[in-house]
């Protein structure tokens, strides 16, 4: 969580925007207010690279030249291009020969990087081909792992693809270069660069590298200078089909398939026809006995002249990909009509699918629809498509609205088993997140949307709740392929582990200086410490690997880890530092990894009154400011961190696993901390096992902002995220976010549990006394959030994680309160119960506890009953049972039952 300071910023907000109902209900209201100052010291001065020609200067190069089209420019890593829209100064100094010539200096295992910029005065060059041969070397040897980041490379998801190039006139194309060179190589190696716009003669460019030297640690990714790190853009790491820990592989019998405390029976077209669930209430056991979540087979239908057309299929043929995954493919006809099905079923939950649609002839159809019978005791509570997480409405209506509405997706459930379904077409774009939404907003799907025909229905129908999402009347095209995806997550995705709920205790600072980290930690009884960016230890954001902290870091995990700590760092991706040596490199890509947006004429909340000049004076045009970080003490007082918006789904993605690959391996880290991430499931997929198997027990949890407002357009956030829960341990839910909310709210959009994972509370240090309800506690640390280490003493007093939590959501809790305005939730030992008691309102509230001693296990006549004395949250007294418990408002208690010994 980016140290937000939105609370002053809406205070400016408000002037631009005015009060509105929608402010009014969903006030912008977080724990940390900051003033942010866009004139700040960035600390990055201008090159040689930044200096433009004098227009006399360039019509004197062209002059030089004068059968010359374009014009190439070989340039060192120590240069990167910052001009696109000019010629620098510097080339027009470039002899013929110095145009075609490149020499550099290598070292054996290195990855070298360098680059070539192209210019033209006119006119546009289209369909750029270029082409880097391999070097050849003395004896025959040869060095064939060579690149161009521009022309293509590895996709996040391990696929290669290529790109076509443009260069529009008086505009610069820097090309860049990558050469991984093999540990036992030494010499001069020589080749060539080809670059040919279409129609124009082919400039070649000859390559002479000399490798000297001894065998560089780690292929140079050790030092941010070499730019050595842009082969990580490419990087194949994890790209395999093993699973992560805490899951079972995936089993399948004919249609039937298996996973964890989960199966899937699929129908003759490859439909579920039966989802299980053998998770508990508590999310703590898997039970030998499944419960249905589907009350009836889920179809794929179209609507015909009023009637449901019968489509016939052809075998199920699978693909195995175990222990990961399992995959079919299906053929339904129906008359002129072909459905071809695609699906695969994941180790996690995931079940994905592609419908593609072809008719024969001009076909005029009412309605292409997905129907999702829901068991009614499994759609308990709901979840996205406009509705906060909370308690089912008895029926709803949804319609598409890409621009003002951050959905296309809902989860319903119950807390031991639900289901997600997320609707996507072929021209799916994974959308910006946060406060960014407007800038790079879903694209509402062709095949689902149809022109805002589309929507979703959920209403009772017969012994189930029906989810039907729809697209309306249309007419089918010869020759035309309509895509109809859909995505769905069986959940909870995994057991609650107590372990990590109960005994993973945060502290996470906000303050600049790290001097007294490990002191305050050790202190208030903290066993895992996470680094923030904008910390003198690591100042730039996402960019935890520069040369001026990676020591400082270094030494800072070392000695934690002396002190037994666990050491975490903040890790995501969205945004990238202006501060990351490759940003020039990621610009050159277009926009492949940096964001188009109205770069100077950006507003947002971060920015209402302007963008800081640097980006205007550096990068120009084509961008969206991002965090800025302003350094009030230590190391760099006085400077400004700023960021610029990302392409999700890029291969930032790749360079974003490299990262982390090296910081295990180098730093040592003990997992990550995320915040809002712009992942897609595959590539987190890859972050956890990167971890797994580089640092045996790393951890990862995440935070979101509330995105349930106006600004971030109203999406439910652990609904936005879910397809990234089965590999989170932890949950920090967040800035923005009304604890004052209902206990079903609570439950579905701030605990965690229905997904099977623990949380804690961020805004103001959210209500002590309702997070025991579901066994969670604010973070020690933050910015005025009182210390929950008291809490944390009570827990490891009486042994909290030894007992079975049994929460208020599960009929046969044994303890019940007769106040519906007040919850009751169990901690269950031998010889001994907890009971957490909270008020969920502003007043006072009396309440009797309705008490199944035969379930807890006890007699009545001989315990003995206490509130004990927690600081800050209950003093000592004795208590009755059964007499009414007086509570104030939004308050509880800790209730110790104990067996007489």
């Amino acid at each position: 969580m980016k140290k937000l300071f939105f609370s002053s910023l809406m205070l400016i907000a408000s002037l631009v925007y005015g009060q509105n109902k929608d402010k009014l209900l969903h006030p912008i209201d977080v724990d940390a207010i900051r003033e942010t100052k866009l004139t700040g010291y960035i600390g990055l001065n201008p090159t040689i690279m930044s200096k433009p020609a004098k227009p006399a200067d360039v019509k004197s190069f062209i002059k030089r030249f004068p059968n010359k089209k374009y014009f190439t420019f070989p340039e060192s890593r120590e240069n990167p291009i910052r001009l696109l829209d000019s010629l620098p100064e510097k080339w027009t100094r470039y002899s013929a020969a110095e145009m075609s010539s490149f020499k550099g200096t290598a070292q054996p295992g290195e990855y070298y990087v360098f680059q070539v910029g192209v210019y033209t005065d006119a006119p546009t060059l289209n369909n750029i081909k270029v082409n880097l041969s391999p070097l050849s070397g003395s004896g025959n040897q040869s060095i064939k792992d060579v690149t161009c980041f521009n022309t293509g490379g590895i996709s996040f998801k391990g696929e290669k693809f290529s790109k076509p190039l443009l260069l529009r006139a008086k505009n610069v194309l820097p090309l860049w270069f990558g050469v991984s060179i093999p540990e036992d190589s030494k010499g001069t190696y020589r080749g060539q660069i080809q670059i040919k716009p279409e129609g124009l003669p082919a400039t070649v460019i000859e390559v002479s590298l000399n490798v000297t030297g001894n065998t560089i640690a780690n292929h140079g990714y050790n030092d941010e200078t070499k730019l050595s790190r842009l082969a990580w853009l490419n990087t194949k790491v994890a790209l395999d089909n093993g699973i992560t820990n805490g899951f079972k592989q995936v089993d399948r019998e004919q249609k039937h398939i298996s996973i964890l405390g989960r199966t899937i029976q699929l129908s003759n077209e490859g439909l579920p026809l039966d989802i299980q669930t053998y998770f508990d209430k508590n999310n703590e056991l898997i039970l030998p006995k499944g419960e249905p979540i589907i009350a009836a087979p889920i179809k794929f239908i179209i609507e015909q002249n009023g009637k449901e057309l019968t489509l016939s299929a052809n075998a199920l043929k699978f693909e195995d990909h175990f222990p990961g995954s399992t995959h079919w493919e299906t053929k339904l006809t129906g008359g002129d009509i072909t459905v071809t099905v695609k699906g695969r079923a994941d180790y996690d939950g995931f079940i994905g699918y592609s419908a593609l649609v072809t008719a024969s002839k001009d076909i005029e159809i009412d309605d292409i629809r997905l129907q999702v019978p829901m068991r009614p005791e499994k759609a308990t509570y709901m979840m996205g498509l406009d509705k906060e997480g909370g308690f089912s409405p008895a029926d709803w209506h949804w319609k598409w609205d890409v621009k003002e509405k951050h959905q296309d997706e809902v989860w319903m459930g119950a807390v031991n088993g639900g289901l997600k379904l997320k609707l996507k077409g072929k021209n799916y774009q994974r959308q910006l997140v946060n406060l960014y939404y407007p800038f790079g907003p879903l694209h509402e799907p062709e095949s689902w949307g149809n022109g805002n025909k589309g929507g979703v229905d959920i209403y009772k129908q017969d012994q189930s709740v029906m989810i039907k999402a729809y697209s309306g009347k249309r007419i089918l095209k010869k020759g035309e392929t309509y895509q109809f995806d859909a995505e769905f997550l069986v959940t909870p995705f995994k057991l609650i582990n107590k372990d990590i709920q109960f005994n993973d205790r945060y502290y996470h600072s906000d303050i600049d200086t790290t001097s007294n980290t490990i002191k305050l930690a050790q202190e208030h009884g903290a066993n895992i410490i996470n680094v923030h960016h904008k910390k003198d230890i690591y100042p730039f954001l996402d960019y935890p690997f520069a040369n001026d902290n990676v020591p400082d870091l270094k030494a800072f995990i070392d000695s934690s880890h002396t002190k037994g700590f666990k050491t975490k760092i903040y890790y995501t991706t969205r945004e990238i530092s202006v501060n990351a040596p490759e940003l020039w490199t990621m610009r050159a890509l277009g926009d492949e990894i940096i964001y188009p947006g109205p770069g100077m004429a950006t507003r947002t909340l971060v920015n209402p009154n302007g963008v800081h000049p640097w980006l205007g004076q550096n990068l120009k045009k084509d961008f969206i400011p991002g965090w800025v970080a302003t350094f009030t003490s230590g190391k760099y007082k006085g400077r400004q961190d700023l960021a610029v918006l990302t392409r999700p789904d890029s291969r930032l993605n790749n360079f974003f696993l490299g990262g982390l690959e090296w910081m295990c391996k180098e730093l040592n880290i003990d997992g990550i901390y995320m915040d809002d991430l712009a992942l897609d499931r595959e590539t987190m997929q890859r972050t956890r096992k990167i971890l797994e198997r580089d640092r045996p027990g790393a951890k990862i949890d995440m935070h979101t902002w509330n995105h349930y407002n106006k600004y971030a357009k109203w999406a439910s956030s652990l609904n936005l995220y879910m397809d990234m829960l089965p590999y989170i341990d932890h949950l920090w839910v967040g800035e923005a976010r009304d604890y004052n909310r209902s206990s079903d709210y609570w439950l579905i959009e701030v605990s965690g549990v229905p997904f099977g994972l623990s949380s804690q509370m961020l805004n103001k240090g959210g209500n002590p006394w309702r997070g025991m309800v579901f066994g969670i506690t604010n973070r020690l640390g933050w910015f005025k959030a009182k210390t929950p280490e008291h809490i944390w003493k009570f827990w490891d007093d009486y042994h909290i994680e030894r007992k079975q939590m049994i929460g208020f959501w599960n009929d046969d809790v044994p303890v019940k309160t007769d106040n519906k305005k007040t919850e009751a939730t169990i901690y269950k030992g031998k010889d001994e119960v907890i009971i957490a008691l909270a008020n969920w309102t502003s007043e006072p509230q009396k309440c009797k506890l309705n008490i199944n001693w035969k379930a807890l296990g006890l007699n009545p006549d001989k315990i003995t009953t206490e509130i004990p004395a927690i600081i800050d949250f209950q003093e000592e007294r004795k208590i009755n049972l059964d007499k009414e418990i007086d509570l104030e408002g939004e308050k509880g208690f800790l209730i110790v039952i104990k067996r007489k010994q």
